[in-house]
């Protein structure tokens, strides 16, 4: 019997059986379940063991990014509670996807009161896509509110572990605030290298012509992490006065910073930078050249959004 023709309490079976290959389409049945087949869903997935629990969320996770169609947000709620760490993580990156405002509350019901910093961590970050959304108008004022005042306690507390406070400052980091701004330039001063790459990298997300001169001095940095969030802050914040530091980061001796220089001129455009990467199309490197197309594209669709040639 094909997939097509089973049931989805089925199809609901074979996927939560152990060690169950994971098909595209199986999946896709899943997506938007009926209220009775939502039921079924959680009384077999409750029984099935954490390694399928896991495989399955994950697969959900990766199928959702290459399709915004599909609709597994019920799912990712059962994740969200799960027993298993891991699999509460995957699936609030499966939240990150989502556009709706209702599954902020969630994140930050795990945010405020999981046990682990892992998942507080996770949900911090995902709450950054939300915070951004939130400072371009796009979600309710409270909701805004509730974003605002969540993150920003995580990065009041000293007693809360670093790692969870600098991902608050990147995701606090879209709202325009001096109290804000006044945090990340605190968090630059760091002496903690962690912590000075979250800010330079909140400096993009920031979106603030301000804090050019501080990206442009990192492009020269002897460390390779700064000089990559530089270039991707850089992108962020398109201006055209980043582009002389970028040309010189396409020959770093670091690979990561140089696909983050050529995202960043992709994003910014210009006659210097469209002719930087035209250059770059054929080079040997796949990484490179892959790079430079796509950031070819993106420029040429800002551009002229109906031209698909160079």
């Amino acid at each position: 019997m094909g997939s097509s023709e089973l049931s989805v309490k089925q199809v609901i079976d074979t996927l939560l059986q152990p060690g169950r290959e994971m098909h595209n389409m199986d999946l896709v049945r899943l997506s938007a379940l009926q209220a009775e087949d939502l039921v079924y869903f959680e009384q077999q997935w409750k029984q099935a063991g954490a390694e399928q629990r896991l495989r399955l969320i994950a697969a959900m996770v990766s199928l959702t990014e290459d399709d915004l169609t599909l609709d597994f947000t019920d799912i990712f709620r059962l994740g969200i509670e799960d027993t298993e760490e891991n699999i509460r993580i995957k699936a609030l990156d499966g939240f990150e996807m989502e556009n709706k405002y209702t599954f902020v509350r969630p994140i930050i019901k795990a945010l405020r009161n999981d046990d682990s910093i892992r998942v507080r961590t996770a949900a911090v970050i995902t709450l950054g896509k939300f915070a951004l959304m939130a400072e371009l108008e796009e979600l309710p004022s409270i909701i805004r509110q509730d974003i605002f005042n969540n993150l920003l306690e995580i990065l009041e507390h000293p007693s809360e572990p670093l790692e969870l406070r600098r991902r608050a400052l990147e995701s606090i980091a879209p709202f325009q605030q001096e109290l804000i701004s006044n945090y990340i330039e605190d968090y630059y001063y760091s002496t903690d290298p962690g912590a000075k790459a979250s800010a330079i990298y909140a400096m993009g997300r920031n979106c603030s012509r301000r804090w050019l001169d501080f990206i442009l001095e990192e492009m020269q940095s002897s460390h390779a992490e700064f000089r990559f969030e530089a270039a991707r802050a850089s992108g962020e914040i398109e201006d055209e006065e980043a582009v002389p530091g970028l040309l010189i980061l396409l020959n770093d001796s670091d690979l990561e910073v140089r696909q983050a220089a050529i995202t960043a001129l992709g994003k910014i455009g210009g006659q210097d930078a469209k002719q930087a990467l035209k250059r770059l199309k054929d080079n040997t490197d796949p990484a490179i050249k892959n790079a430079a197309a796509a950031a070819l594209a993106e420029l040429q669709a800002c551009e002229d959004p109906l031209s698909l040639n160079f």
